[in-house]
């Protein structure tokens, strides 16, 4: 096995690789430069803070980058396709995201006091894209252009329903936007802000905003294996809300995996700090929440789009080449290892057996920061410890009715946290599973292991052929002990 092939020095992730310049998930989606992007930030809730705004500006750069194509008229030939409508229903979903992103953000951060500048007034450098500055307090009022755009010549009555449902979608586009950005100003209004870092340097914007170029495996004779990694070249208005995807996702697991560390840690304190570790709990689920929504934005393509960046082919001189995606997968992301490690499958057989890998697989999985997460306790350790410090003998004494007395109410309000969490966990992995059958059917999508890891993992079923991991992948749930004792509750 061999490291990944280094990528304009961006850090090291630790894995190993079947090939040095395979396609590899965490080069191509930047992940370890990604992660060194929130130094400006002192305090767990400005990191919450800064790693949230970070999202926000790489979803800004999807919606303005499929806006401006929208609203070129250079090629108006694509407003007679779905392309630009297409564009429009994605542009929708990403501002309801948006909405609900800081709709999470506000009920985490209320009443905070943050060093860094306040982000109200400051204009984000990709606004410009649009040919014009759009402001956060002005609700994006170029959208208004929409309103006016018809798609090209259509006959007749063609023509009018095309026309119907172009300028439908672009209203609503409107309405979420303005919605986002009244969202937004409550957000704001509910921080206390210093005279910190600006807010483009405390989200180091020009670095963020630079790691959408996707590199991977560079064109490849078929029959061989590749020689360099290269850039995505041009990326796509697709791939890049492809790669943005992803980004997002590892930035908010790693707010998660903060206010998880910070949990343990406070529930192992003496004394234990409970109310603590119940209100870094909720940041994690309204994390979750946001998370299995924006799971579904990458079906906002059509099959075709994917596949157009997954699997390139190309024919040149009478011989054929190719690069995309494969063996490249999301199941490499090391950080979701570490929140399943940390939240309870540490001692699972077929997981650390996964985490060992095989000659099979195009990637040893366990890396340095996952070998030392399996030495450290768990959420569940860490919250039973404290039920039996309480002098609890069984987990079921910890619930009563609501209407009852209760001394351990905040035992009994952390554990329907931790069976939150669990269950947000497993609607992930089902909203994962159900996007990617949608989007390619029975088909691998950028991974190696297929559709049916996905379906095994979420306990949808098991695969019976063709596997490259012998062990069931059926994840359990991370709070056996505590669904168990939920399950022996009785009102008398």
């Amino acid at each position: 096995m061999a490291r990944p092939a280094p990528w304009k020095n961006d850090p090291a992730c630790g894995h190993e690789v079947a090939c040095e310049f395979q396609t590899h998930y965490c080069t191509y989606i930047r992940v370890p430069r990604l992660l060194t992007l929130q130094s400006g930030a002192g305090s767990p809730d400005e990191v919450l803070f800064v790693l949230g705004l970070q999202a926000a500006e790489l979803w800004l750069k999807v919606l303005l980058t499929d806006l401006k194509r929208v609203l070129d008229r250079t090629q108006p030939e694509r407003h007679g396709a779905f392309e630009p409508l297409k564009l429009l229903h994605r542009s929708s979903e990403i501002l309801t995201l948006l909405d609900r992103q800081f709709e999470a953000l506000e009920s985490s951060l209320a009443g905070v006091t943050v060093s860094l500048g306040p982000p109200a007034s400051v204009q984000l450098d990709q606004l410009g894209e649009l040919g014009g500055e759009l402001y956060r307090r002005q609700d994006f009022r170029s959208l208004g252009e929409f309103e006016s755009l018809q798609p090209a010549h259509t006959p007749g009555q063609a023509r009018d329903h095309e026309t119907r449902k172009f300028q439908e979608a672009a209203r609503t586009v409107v309405v979420r936007a303005r919605a986002m950005g009244l969202r937004f100003d409550a957000f704001c209004a509910g921080l206390e802000f210093g005279d910190g870092l600006d807010y483009a340097a405390a989200l180091s914007l020009d670095q963020l905003l630079d790691l959408q170029d996707g590199p991977k495996a560079g064109w490849t004779r078929v029959g061989e294996a590749p020689a360099a990694i290269a850039s995505s070249e041009p990326v796509s208005a697709d791939e890049l809300m492809f790669i943005v995807t992803h980004q997002a996702f590892e930035l908010w697991f790693k707010a998660i995996l903060q206010a998880l560390d910070l949990t343990v840690a406070g529930l192992l304190s003496d004394p234990p700090d409970v109310e603590n570790a119940i209100r870094r709990l909720r940041r994690v689920v309204a994390i979750q929440r946001l998370l299995v929504r924006q799971i579904q934005i990458p079906a906002t393509m059509l099959p075709l789009d994917f596949l157009r960046f997954r699997n390139e082919i190309r024919h040149e001189d009478g011989r054929d080449y190719y690069r995309g995606l494969s063996p490249s997968s999301g199941s490499e992301s090391f950080q979701f290892r570490e929140i399943e490690i940390l939240a309870g499958l540490r001692d699972d057989p077929s997981f650390r057996a996964f985490l060992k890998g095989n000659e099979a697989l195009h990637i040893r999985f366990l890396i340095p920061s996952e070998e030392r997460r399996l030495n450290e306790p768990t959420l569940g350790e860490a919250y039973e410890r404290l039920v039996k410090q309480r002098g609890l003998d069984d987990l079921v004494e910890v619930f009563k009715a609501a209407d009852e007395e209760n001394p351990h109410r905040d035992l009994a309000e952390l554990g329907d946290l931790l069976l939150e969490f669990d269950q947000f966990f497993k609607l992930w992995r089902v909203s994962h599973v159900s996007m990617v059958e949608r989007m390619i059917g029975n088909r691998s999508g950028t991974g190696f292991l297929g559709p049916e890891y996905l379906r095994e993992t979420a306990g949808l079923g098991r695969q019976d052929s063709g596997r490259l991991l012998p062990e069931d992948q059926t994840r359990p749930r991370f709070f056996a002990r505590l669904f168990e004792a939920r399950s022996r509750l009785t009102a008398y």
